[in-house]
């Protein structure tokens, strides 16, 4: 599976309610991002640990929380 998105203002990457639930995300999850170095894509899967920090996040590097668009800005 994938679908071609582009990022927007601040680094967001919206991805639809539609494909949210068909991928099983949701507001709040935690997710792994991998970036294939061959081409321009990244792959985003949940994270094992769903209990981490904001701080813990930021410390990882590559995980970050799915936030609704609305909120964020």
């Amino acid at each position: 599976m994938s679908y071609t998105v582009e990022f927007i203002k601040d680094n967001f990457i919206p991805i639809p309610d539609t494909l949210c639930a068909e991928l099983g995300f949701a507001i709040g999850d935690i997710l792994v991002c991998v970036m294939n170095k061959d081409c321009s894509k990244i792959s985003m899967t949940k994270y094992s640990d769903q209990t981490l920090t904001d701080e813990q996040l930021s410390a990882a590097g590559n995980l970050t929380r799915v936030v609704s668009l609305e909120a964020a800005e």
